[in-house]
């Protein structure tokens, strides 16, 4: 007797990294709680079934989406800070990393996904824990690298340095979005990078001057 089952179709094949970076963008363009299901939809090409089986509901999405924006960050900017062992180099090498990243071209500024979005979906744990981790390993990131550059700097001088270094980095999310243009804020960049070396430089010349004394 012939098999008169019905055949099943071949499974949809799912680009899942190409999917998460629309999904990517469009959280970084509108934040969570304006993002809804359609829009996601819209965005990957998926079916709402397909985007629950490839990447749960829409809070997991998002979370991901915080996940995929830091990997990226780590892989293409953070080596910026290490090619050089001119820490202004460095710095100045970084924030204009950063902001090819921020911009999606010199017009277009979705910003940061992390320290642009987050803060407004704060009230949520799993968000705030991702946005707390997102700043800590800034911290984390400017002090190992300040501190290689400046040994005999103090432990109040290079929390001053990182400060400075990781709040531009953060304020430079909102002045993207509000319309600044990119071109300004690496010029910004390139002048906090030089005034956190010339403030390490300056407070060096004054402990010399008060161990000749």
């Amino acid at each position: 007797m012939p098999n008169l089952k019905p055949k099943r179709g071949r499974p949809v094949t799912i680009d899942t990294q190409t999917a998460m970076q629309a999904v990517v963008e469009l959280f970084r363009s509108k934040g969570f709680a304006a993002v809804s299901l359609d829009d996601l939809s819209d965005a990957t090409g998926l079916s709402r079934p397909s985007l629950y089986r490839a990447f749960g509901n829409k809070h997991s999405m998002y979370i991901s989406a915080m996940d995929a924006f830091g990997t990226d960050v780590m892989e293409t900017a953070v080596p910026a800070l290490h090619a050089t062992d001119d820490l202004e180099s460095a710095l100045t090498d970084f924030y204009a990393a950063m902001l090819s990243i921020y911009y999606r071209d010199s017009r277009v500024a979705p910003g940061c996904l992390v320290f642009g979005t987050a803060p407004s979906s704060a009230d949520d744990a799993e968000i705030k824990s991702r946005l707390e981790f997102g700043i800590e390993q800034l911290d984390e990131l400017m002090r190992a690298r300040i501190s290689k550059s400046a040994p005999n700097s103090s432990a109040s001088q290079i929390d001053t340095a990182v400060n400075l270094a990781s709040n531009t980095l953060v304020a430079f999310s909102a002045r993207a979005k509000s319309g600044a243009r990119k071109r300004d804020l690496v010029v910004i960049g390139a002048q906090t990078a030089r005034s956190i070396t010339s403030l390490l430089k300056l407070d060096h010349s004054k402990d010399l001057v008060r161990r000749v004394r």
